[in-house]
């Protein structure tokens, strides 16, 4: 189920990058996963180069990726996903895609 994810991410980043998951949550055909963007063999993730660069520099990214997935009865594909969010992104995620709300469910920090 990461591999989806990590695809995503590295497609919406424009160039390499690595998922360290929290949380790999599936419910049925849908999956949530969270975690930390790390660079190449898990140094700390530089957005320059990525169409995220300005908004990191102005401290509007973080190092997290939220993506939600939904199994086609043969792979996984992204219903959404958000990069470097600063709030909860997947908030609205439930109901706007029909998702299980137990599906979002992160353990405690």
């Amino acid at each position: 189920m990461v591999d989806p994810a990590e695809a995503d991410l590295i497609t919406q980043l424009g160039k390499p990058a690595e998922l360290t998951t929290k949380t790999v949550n599936v419910v049925g055909e849908w999956a949530f996963v969270y975690g930390t963007i790390h660079g190449p063999g898990g140094t700390v993730f530089d957005y320059a180069g990525t169409p995220f660069a300005e908004a990191a520099a102005h401290g509007g990214k973080s190092r997290t990726y939220a993506g939600l997935f939904r199994h086609d009865g043969s792979s996984w594909r992204r219903v959404d996903s958000a990069v470097g969010p600063t709030d909860v992104a997947w908030e609205g995620w439930a109901g706007k895609y029909g998702a299980p709300q137990q599906a979002f469910a992160l353990p405690p920090d």
